[in-house]
């Protein structure tokens, strides 16, 4: 392979190319073979744009996190929700009692619209200067947040706003032709893996998961010398816990080639300052749920000094409900209730004894939904089944996620799993496929009932995970480079 950095041609030829990028992005420079061009034909992404601003609040405020399911669901780019990053740090009465708020918006595309810049940009500004009523702060006067030069040390600065794709994913007939497994088989050959989110999943647990499953399914990626030549194509985040994994197993010539002017992709954790601190508005990669522990214990070596902080606790997430200009904004648990309570026939609000039985019902229900995915993954956490489930149980793979619970008589969940599956920016329960709702959905977070949600997020953010990684490990990252040709 060639590829260009500091003016320099350089000409390589690895042991194991591994490709940590959207493959998508290659696709000019590299001989893909036949089997592989026709899975990244099978490929669709969202389109993510995330802003963080500095808002005047106009009224007092009770939520930390807003979604509206209805935006999520039409997936055209509006103003979706936000999340309030001064209450996330300082609490709810610091945030009321400031001049000002930090907080971030989210706007997503879905498979088939339209991503330009200008477009959303023009959607976010129509947003803040007319909002809707569950908007708390003062319409037309805002700030979009600069960011500092020497953030991070100059080494990787957060970029805002933030335009990118994200959840690359396989559709309805792709999945039943087995397309993730697929990309499994291929692991290894021509010396290449592919470990970039496209292969599994979106967040970074997956991205980490996937990379056990690829190692135990492929042990002989791990059995060459260790002085052998590695180079790793993209410096995000499965291209930096890929590197991590084999340095510790005592590879000692890995090179990461990044095309951007910072490493850590997804991840851009702009530090603002805010009531005489910082405060984190985590613009792409954000929240962690009980599902990470595992891996949280894995990469302790990379998380001296950085704590996970609670998001938002039972009232404090909102979900906005009804239409224009009457829309108002109900608890998540509320809600959740609500939409149980309705499954059942029931009117809102419903009398104490109708919302026992909701209440039973969903007990029930998430005792099918844990029973089933253990029935169809083989495990409780793990990112995906090590082979293709035979046939099409449940509608896996041919149902959407929504059709999925009510057929399976899990209907009541819906309300719950509307906000721990669209707030994380995964698509919308009545169009995404059952197979992705039950990759992201884990028993424990399909389990609705509590006071604390379990979602979690970094006090310093998750470039600060990534930054320790990259200088305990010393790895060579060489930015801003281009790669000219594969051919493998």
């Amino acid at each position: 392979m060639v590829y260009q950095t500091g003016g320099n041609r350089v000409v390589v030829h690895p042991a194991l190319l591994v490709i940590a990028c959207d493959p998508r992005g290659l696709e000019s420079v590299m001989d893909y073979r036949p089997q592989e061009r026709a899975l990244l034909d099978s490929l669709r992404n969202f389109t993510f744009y995330t802003t963080c601003l500095r808002v005047y609040p106009r009224k007092s405020q009770d939520r930390v996190v807003i979604l509206a399911p209805d935006i999520v669901e039409s997936q055209t780019g509006l103003v979706q929700g936000y999340r309030n990053e001064t209450a996330k740090r300082w609490g709810l009465t610091v945030a009321n009692g400031a001049a000002t708020n930090v907080v971030t918006t989210y706007q997503m595309v879905g498979v088939n619209g339209a991503s330009d810049p200008g477009t959303l940009t023009a959607q976010r500004n129509a947003f803040l200067d007319s909002p809707p009523s569950w908007w708390p702060f003062q319409p037309g006067r805002y700030e979009i947040v600069q960011v500092e030069e020497n953030q991070n040390g100059g080494i990787h600065p957060a970029v805002n706003p933030l335009l990118t794709p994200y959840f690359n994913q396989f559709l309805f007939g792709a999945l039943e032709a087995g397309a993730p497994w697929r990309w499994l088989d291929l692991q290894g050959a021509n010396d290449t893996v592919y470990v970039h989110a496209s292969t599994c999943f979106e967040s970074v647990l997956h991205c980490w998961s996937y990379l056990n499953i690829l190692l135990d399914a492929k042990p002989a990626l791990l059995s060459a010398a260790k002085d052998s030549a590695i180079v790793v194509i993209g410096a995000g985040v499965s291209g930096l816990l890929f590197a991590q994994r084999f340095i510790d197993s005592g590879y000692t010539n890995i090179t990461m080639l990044e095309k951007t002017n910072r490493f850590a992709g997804k991840t851009h954790s702009l530090q603002v300052p805010d009531q005489g601190g910082t405060s984190i508005a985590e613009l792409g990669t954000c929240y962690l749920s009980p599902a990470y522990d595992d891996m949280v214990q894995a990469i302790s070596e990379f998380t001296v000094g950085n704590t996970r902080v609670p998001v938002a606790h039972g009232s404090e997430r909102g979900i906005v409900v009804g239409t224009p200009p009457n829309e108002t904004v109900m608890a998540f648990s509320d809600y959740g209730l609500m939409v149980a309570c309705q499954y059942l026939g029931f009117g809102w609000p419903c009398s104490k004894a109708e919302q026992d039985l909701a209440y039973l019902e969903l007990v029930a229900a998430a005792a099918i939904y844990v029973g089933l995915r253990l029935e169809i993954f083989g495990t409780i956490d793990g990112v995906m089944p090590i082979s293709r489930p035979v046939g099409d149980p449940y509608g896996v793979f041919s149902n959407t996620f929504a059709q999925f619970l009510d057929d399976n008589k899990m209907g009541a969940l819906k309300g719950y799993l509307i906000y721990a599956y669209q707030v994380q920016g995964y698509g919308d329960l009545d169009k995404i496929p059952a197979y992705y709702g039950l990759v992201w959905i884990t028993p424990d977070i399909a389990w609705p009932f509590g006071k604390s949600s379990g979602v979690t997020a970094w006090q310093k953010g998750w470039e600060d995970v990534w930054d320790q990684m990259v200088k305990k490990r010393n790895m060579n990252i060489k930015l801003n480079t281009n790669v000219v040709s594969i051919r493998r």
